[in-house]
């Protein structure tokens, strides 16, 4: 049997187009490959890696230790480099408030932290700890060394003191307070009300509300002179009241003047 030469040259031109476009295609991938193959090279070498860090507000915390430890170092791609993992390390530790890490392309990451600071010695049911402002304990000495001023309620244990509204009132009003007044101040709960002992007077603070205010107005009173014994009563801070030795009224406001 005779086959037609036209379609045999037909077969054979139909064959070869195939080869070219598969060939095309192949060529096209290689090259897709290829220019993957640079890119990620390109942000594994040198080009893109950490030449220099800049680490902020640092002062009482182990950020520096953290980097380290999670690899944010010299040299390192910062592809490689998960923020989000840095930064909830870094949070681990109690010093560290906030933490913000920064890849600043093609060679620098930044670092920036907010660090807690003590703000009273706080007696709970597992005893004394320094806490900061959010009420969380700070590592350090376990007890009080005249530094800051003291608030004592033994009867929270240390999950509920994270959420406890008088202790965190308490440490808003000592934070307020100037450090002269706050460092040998100290605060309680006496029935359902706060009290504070402030440069020698009695402080009736009443409701964990108006804290700075609070703080405001008792050291504005302390600055006249009182007479000793009195009680500062703070319970509406725009309203004070000072009762004198001996009298039944507890410290109760005042009426209001009148405009």
């Amino acid at each position: 049997m005779t086959i037609d030469p036209r379609l045999v040259d037909r077969r054979t031109a139909v064959a070869e187009d195939r080869a070219r476009r598969n060939i095309s295609r192949l060529l096209r991938a290689i090259g897709v490959v290829a220019i993957a193959a640079a890119i990620i090279w390109l942000f594994l070498s040198p080009t893109f890696s950490v030449a220099s860090l800049e680490l902020k507000g640092v002062q009482s915390s182990s950020a520096p230790a953290i980097i380290d430890s999670e690899r944010v170092e010299e040299g390192r791609p910062l592809v490689l480099i998960r923020t989000g993992d840095v930064e909830a390390a870094l949070l681990e530790d109690p010093w560290i408030k906030t933490a913000d890490v920064d890849l600043d392309w093609p060679k620098r990451v930044v670092v920036t932290v907010v660090e807690r600071t003590p703000t009273a010695w706080v007696e709970t049911a597992t005893g004394w700890a320094r806490r900061a402002m959010d009420a969380v304990v700070l590592p350090g000495p376990d007890e009080p060394d005249g530094t800051l001023g003291v608030i004592a309620m033994p009867f929270l244990d240390d999950a509920a003191a994270l959420e406890s509204e008088e202790l965190l009132g308490a440490l808003e009003f000592l934070d307020n307070l100037p450090t002269s007044l706050s460092a040998a101040a100290r605060v309680e709960i006496r029935e359902t009300e706060l009290w504070a002992q402030v440069g020698g007077f009695e402080v009736r603070l009443g409701r964990p509300i108006e804290m700075a205010e609070k703080a405001l107005t008792v050291a504005t009173l302390l600055q006249e002179e009182l007479e000793p014994g009195s009680i500062i009563n703070v319970i509406a801070p725009t309203n004070p009241a000072v009762s004198l030795p001996g009298s039944d009224d507890g410290g109760a406001p005042g009426p209001k003047e009148q405009p």
